[in-house]
């Protein structure tokens, strides 16, 4: 009886074990993907950086970094005229995307001087009110030039105006410009931007 009692003890140990020993493989197991999920989720983030890379080398801009950190949308005029540069290449589009380029770091420079004036006269309230007048002023003139932008180009695949002192040069695509129709865009230009007709130019790029 007493070997009996032993033979079915030895058995029931024997048995715990075994599935002590199973148990203890099964989560080792579970364990092991999650180790390699987390492996092939790097992987794959810097696949997407490599990607990310690859796409700032094109010309496709969506926002311009600023001094402070903060970036200015481009407006969609802009985006417009950047894609079109984008698609038909910089032998026809070097002078949109030099002349856009060099208008975007004048008015960073604009509104960062502003408000810089603006932060350094809190104490002498005259200053800054001028401050933000002038502020003000720059924007409404961008919002104006983004504005006749979005208009020319209803006419002309792409157009862009660039300011020279106090001149503004109209650059449009067209494989050749009547006189009429340099003259319809100088009209437009001084009805939008408040200006004479010998403040205005106008180019065109086939």
């Amino acid at each position: 009886m007493n070997t009996k009692r032993q033979t079915v003890w030895l058995v029931s140990m024997l048995s715990l074990m075994v599935v002590l020993s199973a148990y203890y493989l099964f989560t080792q197991d579970m364990e092991s993907p999650e180790v390699l999920t987390d492996g092939t989720q790097t992987e794959q983030g810097a696949q997407n950086a490599t990607e990310a890379s690859a796409e700032g080398d094109g010309l496709v801009v969506n926002e311009v970094e600023q001094p402070g950190g903060e970036g200015t949308a481009i407006s969609e005029a802009e985006q417009k005229i950047l894609d079109q540069v984008e698609e038909q290449g910089l032998a026809s589009g070097g002078i949109f995307s030099e002349l856009l380029a060099k208008r975007e770091m004048e008015n960073a420079e604009a509104e960062n001087r502003i408000m810089a004036a603006i932060s350094q006269t809190q104490s002498k309230e005259e200053e800054a009110v001028a401050a933000a007048a002038e502020l003000e002023q720059l924007e409404d003139k961008n919002a104006r030039i983004t504005n006749l932008e979005s208009e020319l180009m209803k006419s002309y695949e792409m157009a862009l105006v660039a300011e020279e002192g106090d001149r503004l040069k109209v650059v449009v695509t067209s494989e050749k410009l009547e006189k009429k129709q340099a003259a319809d865009i100088i009209k437009l230009v001084m009805s939008t931007m408040e200006v004479d007709a010998n403040q205005v130019s106008v180019q065109y790029v086939p």
